[in-house]
């Protein structure tokens, strides 16, 4: 991975996109439009074989700050080190294809970088969302490194990487992403780059992040367990904390109906009984005979 840094812009904006067709559009828009405009905008096209790259040529335009990378598939880990690679900027600023930005995102994080020296991975607050944007629930509830930290040495995710700003030097010191850890590559990095600097989240919701049945997060997430689980055990190794007690990843396929009910029950605890009527109604649809399904329905028609 290159050292050498250009300045071009003080912000890099960065996006791997493989088969987004369905949400690339929405994520660019969210951040040509930032009321911070002072950035590059860095979309890696990770050989998909959908609409993507029709559609990021098309969202991007004539924008000058937008730079687009296509070739064939190296997966995300080669990916997201591109992204550092091509980068020559103070700060990486993250973004997954199917996910939006609030409009202020870039200019909270950047202030807070800039007043900061000592924080190397900012977040935010990020509400979950379904996969037509219908608010579920808060992600984060951890703000500062000691919380942040701890709660990932217990294999939980203490920030939204779609949602991160990072100081490219301390990456490259972290080592980057590595390929061992593909599908919770992002998860072992901040464990990696707690050890060189201060990790934080700001309090105001400055993402949306989507969820749909395609993401990592469900296609992926047996690998993503054992990843992160491997991850943390490392992390304490590597630290010389001791050992640490972490239950043995038992993962079984969730349904249709498994997933619509997870939401709807996310939702009315967020606050967001429409969004939880849909999914109740949903999780029915594909399991009618299931009683919890008539329960959560029944719940959510009282929005609690």
């Amino acid at each position: 991975m290159s050292q050498t840094q250009t300045a071009l812009s003080s912000v890099t904006v960065f996006m791997p996109v493989f088969n987004a067709a369905n949400y690339v559009e929405d994520a660019i828009k969210s951040i040509i439009v930032q009321s911070h405009k002072d950035f590059s905008f860095l979309i890696i096209d990770d050989g998909s074989t959908d609409e993507s790259l029709t559609k990021i040529r098309r969202a991007v335009g004539l924008d000058a700050r937008c730079r687009v990378i296509s070739r064939e598939n190296q997966g995300i880990v080669a990916t997201r080190n591109e992204g550092i690679d091509e980068s020559r900027s103070d700060y990486i600023i993250c973004i997954d294809a199917d996910d939006v930005s609030h409009p202020d995102r870039l200019r909270r994080q950047v202030a807070y970088l800039n007043d900061h020296p000592d924080c190397v991975a900012l977040g935010s607050q990020a509400i979950i969302c379904d996969p037509e944007m219908m608010p579920i629930r808060p992600m984060i509830d951890v703000f500062d490194h000691v919380a942040i930290d701890s709660k990932h040495l217990r294999g939980d995710s203490g920030m939204c990487n779609s949602a991160v700003a990072m100081r490219r030097s301390a990456m490259i010191k972290a080592g980057g992403y590595l390929k061992e850890f593909e599908w919770a590559e992002d998860f072992d990095l901040f464990l990696r780059m707690a050890e060189v600097g201060r990790l934080a989240n700001l309090p105001e919701t400055l993402h949306f992040y989507r969820q749909h049945v395609a993401s990592v997060g469900y296609s992926k997430r047996e690998f993503q367990l054992n990843r992160t689980r491997r991850s943390v055990l490392e992390a304490v190794a590597r630290r010389e904390m001791g050992t640490v007690d972490l239950p043995e990843v038992n993962f079984s396929i969730p349904t249709l109906s498994d997933v619509h009910r997870k939401w709807a029950w996310w939702a009315l605890e967020g606050g967001n009984p429409k969004t939880a009527r849909k999914h109740a109604w949903a999780a029915i649809g594909h399991d009618p005979w299931r009683l919890d399904n008539a329960v959560l329905f029944a719940c959510a028609l009282r929005g609690r």
